[in-house]
This record gives C-alpha cells, sequence and structure tokens, in this order.
C-alpha cells in the first residue's frame, strides 16, 4: 500500500506541480496573481475565524475539519464503505448547515457590513 502511496505521489508531483512550476517560469504574471490569490484567502480566512470565534460556528468548523481529515483518510487508505458514508454526508451536509445556522449566518453577514 505504502509504495502505491509514493508511486501516486511520484506522479502527482511530476505531473501537476513540476508543470506547473514550468508555466510559472514562463508566465510571470501568473506568479503575481497567485501573490495576490494566496494573500486573498489568508484574509478571508482570518476574518472568518474572527467572526466565528466563541459562536456555535466555532465547534461546528472543527467537526467540519476533523470530517475533512477522515475523509481524506479513508480515501488514501482505500476504505471504500466509509468514505462513500462521509462523501455523501458531506454532499447534504453543507444544506443542513445553512438551514441549521442560519441566524449565525445573518449575524455575521450583519457584521461584514
Amino acid at each position: 500500500m505504502l509504495e502505491n502511496f509514493g508511486q501516486v505521489f511520484t506522479n502527482f508531483y511530476e505531473n501537476n506541480i513540476l508543470n506547473y512550476l514550468e508555466l510559472l517560469y514562463k508566465y510571470p504574471i501568473k506568479l503575481v496573481i497567485l501573490i495576490i490569490d494566496i494573500s486573498l484567502v489568508i484574509f478571508l480566512i482570518t476574518k472568518l475565524l474572527k467572526i466565528v470565534k466563541d459562536t456555535r460556528a466555532w465547534q461546528l468548523l472543527k467537526g467540519i475539519a476533523l470530517l475533512i481529515i477522515v475523509t481524506a483518510l479513508s480515501s488514501i487508505f482505500e476504505l471504500q464503505i466509509l468514505n462513500y458514508i462521509l462523501t455523501s454526508f458531506m454532499t447534504y451536509g453543507v444544506l443542513i448547515l445553512i438551514v441549521v445556522f442560519q441566524p449565525e449566518l445573518r449575524r455575521a453577514l450583519e457584521q461584514l457590513r
């Protein structure tokens, strides 16, 4: 199983990462766009964390992070049934979260104004 993981990682590195680095070398403007993109994502994540800190949503975010990690691990270790259940839950989980946490979402949007 570890040999398979090593082969997958090597293929990913060669096909995706090296090609992307070559693209950045050919077109330096893409590097600037990448830096702006990463900066914007970091800014939005920090704003989101400040808004949800000390609320019920904070506990929810920790639970979602745990679900994502367990889903990724179940995929890596080829636990097909567990992976199917978790991915199915996460598909509909977003809609459930919007309904359950509608008051918190409204309050957070009002703070952004």
